[in-house]
């Protein structure tokens, strides 16, 4: 998955020579913690509500408070590489540059909706714990087995404890079914859970 896929188009920005109190009232109308900052269309900072909450009450304007030369990400670069430069830099967002023009931001939150999408947790799936997956060949009957059933295997990670013991989510039109075939071809079904589905 690409961030171009997943940033928001509509950048809310700042000129560096607009006040303190400007920005304040941007991110708070627009309910945002991130203003690029722009000048004469070109990126040259990134300012944030924490920057604004720990500036010095004598401090005017955007440009006195703003990070300088912020670190950006293309829209071709991957949303996993962008969550590991969130992570790593404790970033809450990225700007997205393509060539030398703002085309995007993507923040934290988007990333996390991107993991959600990706992990199927906000679909009706089903995760399921089972034991007796020894090796490759274990995992791909398992993945075979999904599949006759009509389902989609989501992921499929080892447990921390016991190396044959799975862990797994998938999609499916009758989990009792993939169930039933899993425990036909050798594998102890534990446990069944279905996601829990949060309303936006």
């Amino acid at each position: 998955m690409l961030v171009l896929h997943r940033m928001s188009k509509k950048v809310i920005t700042v000129d560096p020579e607009h006040t303190v109190a400007e920005a304040r009232k941007l991110l708070q109308r627009h309910r945002i913690r991130q203003l690029p900052v722009l000048r004469k269309q070109r990126l040259v900072g990134i300012i944030t509500d924490r920057d604004l909450r720990s500036a010095p009450a004598t401090t005017e304007t955007v440009a006195e408070v703003m990070t300088a030369k912020p670190a950006v990400i293309s829209p071709d670069a991957s949303v996993d590489e962008a969550a590991r430069l969130l992570r790593t830099r404790k970033f809450g967002a990225l700007p997205v540059i393509d060539g030398a023009k703002l085309v995007g931001i993507l923040t934290a939150s988007d990333v996390l909706d991107a993991f959600i999408d990706l992990s199927g947790v906000g679909e009706a799936t089903y995760r399921i714990a089972l034991s007796g997956a020894k090796g490759k060949q274990a995992r791909e009957e398992i993945r075979r087995t999904v599949l006759s059933k009509h389902g989609e295997l989501k992921w499929m990670h080892p447990d921390s404890q016991d190396a044959s013991r799975l862990h797994l989510r998938l999609k499916a039109p009758h989990i009792d079914d993939v169930v039933t075939a899993l425990e036909a071809v050798g594998f102890d079904v534990e446990a069944v859970v279905a996601a829990s589905r949060l309303s936006a």
